[in-house]
């Protein structure tokens, strides 16, 4: 055990560098006012999404182990410079009167990413239901078996833009199944960096920055989209990195900047089409003023900044639209006029996009249920998926930094990115989508808070200290109780094998497949099954989301016969929800190698 966390460790500080090299250019490009905050952040995102964008890229044609090892290695050594000098810009920083380290709040902070370090060296297990397995962690296990890097055709989810898999293809190829969990320590750390950046920005200094953090950290609905496997908390961080060189982007390279980021977004997740324009839109708000040439100049910069975003993450889409026939896939309906898509029907689509709806309708949809959304993500927020939360700071102190909006460009800016991010939301109601938000309502909290400090009495002031203790502490609680099966597992290693019986579906199947020196190809029968527990090649041709690989089979009957053209050396034929066994027991060519309740494996003999 000890062999596979140093793995993890080890993997992670290379990519670190290697992230620190790859966005050390960008230095440059920033505003003028940035801070070390700022710096510090933007140079790390900055790699990430250079270097997951790259590996995509090359990933087309060529995608080894070795060749992942040598591109972080190249990379690496530059990142040394930059690590250390901001490093001591950091350490200048927090050591100055300018940003003073309060304990509070900084051993919150240090306690939700020490709850994350080691809880993130536990394996990852689970069904079909968690997107780990299903496919942010299927997809890199995969491209890293076959030496490229291609969408699997039985599971539509990994199409998505990779942007984040690619890395954790990466850690895998490096530091083994541990090391994608556990670089959320990693990235979680620097979504906070990047929140106290924007706190700094909105003028809270030096205690409302810490304070601000330490509110975000203790978000069980931030946490939930940060660690196993999500990415969310990543995606929100370059979303962020763009609103921050939004505020203050003066010339085309501060705009090429702000571009850059929104291609990272729009390269990490789909709802990154719906926020890069969002943000875009913000410095429309902020910047012109009246018909005259400084409007145009604001006009001319926007199109360098779009130009720029789409450049960056057209190669996702552009993949899709060559091997699947539409940028988008799943496509939306209203797509079939114009493309043809691989492996998906209209109706299969259609069905697939209703139970989207429906998950997604939260509380409801109606004129009333989106008044009472601060409620509602306050008090009820396990009908919102990913959630757990937000505290009650939000709910609290959010409508007092209305008060600041009159007299403040900052604050302004603020609510309207809450207001078209949450109204954008609200069509599809899953909590870790809207992380951008609850860090800026973060920063609107901490705003109104300070008011009610500098305008109100003691008892004031008093109650508010017991509200952002009550968020505070709910938070940290929430966050350990979830992690708290992991932190067993890392440091014991039989509770680590009874999570794995328990949590690994058909786990008995996955062991002897495994294991058995025979097993070439493997035929999955049942969409519930994740092939991500399988390490042999495998053929599902009937997907998760109604996915058909095969044109002339549309059941298990229609593919028995041709075992031998598809190769197939075993059969893992389950009983599940979904569908019975679904092979016969004396199938003329199968041999019964395993039979358990619910699994059976069949091994063919011509």
């Amino acid at each position: 055990m000890i062999v596979l966390y140093l793995r993890a460790v080890v993997s992670l500080a290379l990519l670190a560098l290697a992230a620190a090299g790859a966005g050390r250019w960008i230095e440059p490009l920033l505003p003028k006012n940035s801070n070390a905050m700022d710096r510090i952040s933007l140079v790390f995102l900055c790699g990430l999404g250079v270097l997951g964008t790259f590996l995509f890229v090359i990933g087309q044609f060529y995608f080894t182990r070795l060749f992942i090892a040598v591109v972080l290695a190249v990379a690496a050594p530059f990142g040394i410079a930059p690590i250390a000098r901001l490093a001591r810009s950091a350490f200048s920083l927090l050591s100055s009167k300018c940003l003073p380290v309060p304990k509070l709040p900084a051993i919150v902070i240090i306690f939700v990413l020490l709850v994350t370090a080691f809880a993130g060296l536990a394996e990852i297990t689970g069904t079909w239901e968690n997107d780990a397995v299903s496919y942010h962690l299927l997809a890199p296990k995969i491209w890293l078996r076959d030496g490229f890097i291609r969408p699997t055709p039985d599971n539509c989810h990994t199409a998505f833009p990779q942007t984040v898999e690619t890395l954790f293809a990466a850690l895998l190829a490096v530091g083994g199944d541990r090391a994608p969990d556990f670089s959320s320590v990693f990235t979680l750390a620097l979504f906070l960096v990047i929140v106290a950046a924007m706190a700094l920005r909105a003028g809270l200094g030096s205690q409302g920055t810490w304070w601000c953090t330490a509110i975000v950290a203790a978000m069980p609905a931030v946490y939930a989209g940060s660690h196993t496997g999500f990415i969310d908390a990543v995606y929100a961080s370059f979303v962020l990195a763009a609103i921050r060189v939004a505020f203050d982007a003066q010339t085309p390279k501060e705009f090429a900047a702000l571009g850059l980021f929104c291609g990272f977004a729009m390269g990490t997740k789909y709802t990154g089409l719906l926020a890069a324009p969002v943000v875009l839109l913000l410095v429309l708000f902020m910047r012109i003023k009246s018909a005259d040439s400084t409007n145009r100049a604001v006009i001319k910069h926007l199109a360098i900044a779009s130009a720029i975003a789409c450049a960056v993450a057209c190669p996702f889409y552009f993949r899709n639209w060559i091997l699947l026939g539409s940028p988008l896939y799943p496509p939306p309906l209203l797509f079939f006029h114009f493309v043809h898509p691989r492996y998906m029907s209209a109706e299969t689509v259609r069905q697939l996009q209703s139970y989207l709806w429906h998950r997604g309708e939260g509380l409801g949809r109606g004129p009333l249920s989106y008044l009472l959304l601060p409620y509602n993500l306050t008090y009820h927020t396990s009908r919102f998926h990913g959630a757990g939360g937000i505290g009650l700071a939000p709910l609290a102190f959010c409508p007092f930094a209305l008060l600041l909006a009159r007299r403040s460009r900052v604050t302004k800016a603020f609510f309207l990115l809450v207001f078209i991010f949450t109204t954008v939301w609200f069509i599809q109601q899953e909590s870790r989508f809207l992380i951008p938000v609850y860090a800026v309502l973060a920063v609107l909290a901490v705003l109104g808070w300070r008011w009610l400090l500098a305008t109100t009495g003691k008892s004031v002031r008093v109650l508010a200290a017991i509200v952002v203790a009550l968020s505070i502490a709910y938070g940290c609680f929430m966050i350990a109780s979830a992690r708290q099966n992991d932190l067993h597992a890392v440091v014991s290693p039989s509770f680590a094998g009874e999570l794995r019986r328990e949590h690994i579906p058909f786990f008995e199947s996955f062991e002897y497949l495994n294991h058995a020196p025979s097993v070439q190809k493997v035929l999955i029968l049942d969409p519930s099954v994740p092939p991500y527990y399988l390490d042999h090649d495998y053929l599902k041709p009937f997907g998760t989301w109604g996915e058909r690989l095969l044109p002339y089979a549309s059941n298990a009957g229609d593919v028995l016969p041709h075992l031998q053209q598809l190769g197939i050396s075993h059969i893992l034929d389950i009983s599940s929800s979904f569908a019975p066994f679904q092979v016969p027991r004396d199938h003329l060519g199968l041999e019964l190698v395993l039979d358990l309740p619910n699994q059976r494996v069949y091994r063919v003999t011509f």
